[in-house]
Order: C-alpha cells, then structure tokens, then sequence
C-alpha cells in the first residue's frame, strides 16, 4: 500500500474487495444518462443491490463534471457518488472527462462533509483511455484538489496492472 499527504488530502492505493470498504463516499463512474451499464458503474450496481440508478436517471441529463451523491445500498460504503465521465452508455471517454469526474467527486465530498473516499480507476475500459493516463488523471486531479478538511482518498486497484498504474502516476508526481 503506497500513501502521500498533501496538505488535507491523503492518498493511498487499496487493493481490499469494494464490498468491504468502509468509506462515506465510493466514487461511481457513469453516463449522463445516469445508467450503470459498464464497469466498474456495473460491478457497483452488483454490490448495491438496490436500484441506485433511478436517483440519478432522474437529474439525467447530468454533465460530465458534476456529481449525484445516493445512498450505496448493501455497500458498507455510505454513499455514492455519481460521475459522468461520457455522455451515453458506452460512449468515447477522454482525459479530460475523467480530469473532470474526479473534480466533481471530491466537490461533491467536500460539500457533503465527507472524510473519506474511494475512486476506482475510471476511463480506462472498451472505450477508454490507456489505463495510466486514467490513473495519472486521476491522482492529479486528487493532488490538485484544496480540501479544506481532511480527507483520506483510496484508490482502488482491482489487480496488479491497476496497482502498478496507481504507483507510477504516484511515484511520477513526486
């Protein structure tokens, strides 16, 4: 497990099952649309096990770079945090948009009063980005960010390739 401090924020990389997280917020990428079809917003779906679509379906279209916190269902996660990092199910995600979901998600934490948080790599499958530019994405967005309370980021790496990509856009920004 890698960890940084910067200012409020400390980040560390998490290989632990999603279930088992104990997190107010666990960050679920998404469409506008609001839909959970593609991983990871559908393993999250899984682990839910309740209707944690419809909450947000019904702000849709919701812009890539804004958030919709619901409640995360049989999750020991206390919230989700909804972003849409491409407009359609399965649509092209850039860098940008994954720059922009990450933004939104620790917004969203800041505004909720949230103290920790985990985000699982985002932008990198069918039509994604490369996974370490998803994960450099993501770890500068987390760097960037001024909390003005602590906040403990996790990243969630399902495997050893996604570990790796979390731990050199880590030891890459140092």
């Amino acid at each position: 497990m890698s960890n940084e401090s910067a200012d409020f924020i400390e980040v560390s990389i998490c290989t632990d099952p999603w279930q088992t997280l104990d997190v107010d917020a666990f960050v679920c990428p998404t469409n506008s649309e609001g839909r959970l079809s593609h991983y990871p917003g559908s393993k999250i779906l899984e682990l839910a096990g309740i209707d944690v679509e419809s909450p947000v379906a019904s702000h849709a279209p919701v812009a890539v770079g804004a958030a919709v916190v619901t409640e995360a269902g049989h999750m020991r996660a206390r919230h989700l945090v909804h972003v849409p990092n491409t407009e359609t199910p399965g649509g092209r995600v850039m860098v940008e948009d994954v720059l922009r979901a990450t933004a939104a998600a620790l917004v969203a934490c800041e505004a909720k009063g949230f103290t920790s948080v985990a985000i699982p790599l985002m932008g990198a499958f069918d039509t994604g980005i490369p996974a370490e530019e998803a994960a450099r994405a993501i770890h500068g967005e987390v760097r960037a960010f001024r909390a003005t309370r602590p906040l403990k980021v996790l990243l969630l790496a399902r495997n050893m390739d996604e570990l790796e990509v979390f731990e050199l856009a880590i030891e890459a920004a140092s």
